[in-house]
């Protein structure tokens, strides 16, 4: 196949029964070829498995343009999605979104918890049991997992006043037991919650309007988290209360200005390219701490970086060709 305008959409593999979260990648695929063949690009998919002879012969018969990455997890671990552009590093090819070293920092959340603070950015404190940290008794800590996204294993039960360091130990045990991955705690920050959508344009960060995720009718025994069942089970109470809003009263100007000017911080701090979303609580005094830091998050067209692109004016194809044409720099 001719190289010129051809490209690669690179894809961890998708079980015939999988997750809500992993059949997402389907409507990403799609919606990346059609925005494809609209911008007058030839491409063709190839599945990223551990047979990575065959991948790169099937790169080498392809002989893309660039590599649009969407894979998400090699052997369905999240956090060795980096694999993926390491490769492509190693066989010369240019490929979307974000890099090798971001990748590999940013699937691990305690890794960029301790970049983030080194920078002076503002992010919980957390505990895990083998680093021995300090931990705050009485206070309120959510449980999540270290490497992988999509609010996998986050529940209401996730959010829980720490007793002790024993404790809270313990109930992290519990949740990889359940999961099989590993989880850690920081401090659960109970306040807004804002997305911010990151996208470069010639190497430089451009951050689309804020959006802020609203819990509607959550009452006192029920955490403000967008948990697993707010992100993907459509029938649930958590995703029907949680909403998506881009308006804002005039007076959150100033706090704006700042989760724009901190997402910019962050896209510098951890060398982001391509596209990436940077998730953000503000406090009852109206600090705001950044919480996760999603490289390559997920782009269906019924996610949130989808809507902050059409919040901006920006059509799904443009989205599209800006990704590209950050790829080729």
């Amino acid at each position: 196949m001719t190289k010129k305008r051809f490209v690669s959409i690179l894809h961890n593999p998708v079980a015939a029964d999988a997750r809500p979260d992993d059949a997402d990648l389907l409507d990403e695929i799609k919606a990346v070829e059609e925005s494809l063949d609209l911008l007058g690009w030839r491409s063709a998919r190839i599945v990223f498995d551990a047979d990575i002879a065959r991948v790169k012969r099937e790169l080498t018969e392809n002989d893309p343009t660039l590599v649009f990455n969407l894979v998400e997890a090699f052997e369905g671990k999240g956090s060795c999605q980096y694999l993926a552009p390491a490769l492509l590093d190693l066989w010369g090819y240019r490929y979307t979104g974000g890099s090798t070293d971001a990748l590999f920092i940013t699937t691990d959340k305690l890794l960029t918890k301790e970049l983030l603070t080194a920078r002076s950015i503002a992010t919980p404190l957390s505990f895990y049991p083998e680093r021995q940290e300090t931990l705050t008794p009485g206070a309120r800590y959510i449980v999540k997992p270290v490497n992988e996204d999509a609010s996998l294993g986050l529940g209401p039960d996730s959010v829980l006043v720490a007793e002790d360091a024993e404790h809270l130990a313990a109930f992290i045990a519990k949740k990889e037991r359940e999961y099989g991955i590993r989880h850690f705690a920081e401090h659960f920050i109970d306040g807004r919650e804002f997305n911010l959508t990151i996208l470069g344009r010639r190497g430089e960060p451009e951050v689309l309007p804020p959006a802020e995720i609203r819990f509607v009718n959550f009452d006192k025994k029920r955490p403000r988290i967008v948990d697993y069942r707010a992100k993907w089970e459509t029938s649930s109470f958590e995703y029907q209360n949680t909403l998506r809003t881009f308006d804002f009263p005039p007076g959150d100007r100033p706090l704006l200005d700042r989760l724009q000017h901190i997402a910019t911080d962050c896209w510098r701090a951890l060398r982001l390219s391509g596209y990436a979303r940077v998730d953000m609580r503000v406090d009852e005094r109206g600090i705001p701490w950044v919480i996760e830091v999603n490289v390559n998050p997920c782009i269906a067209p019924s996610g949130g970086v989808a809507a902050a692109c059409k919040q901006a004016g920006i059509t799904y194809p443009t989205f599209i060709g800006r990704v590209i044409s950050e790829a080729l720099l």
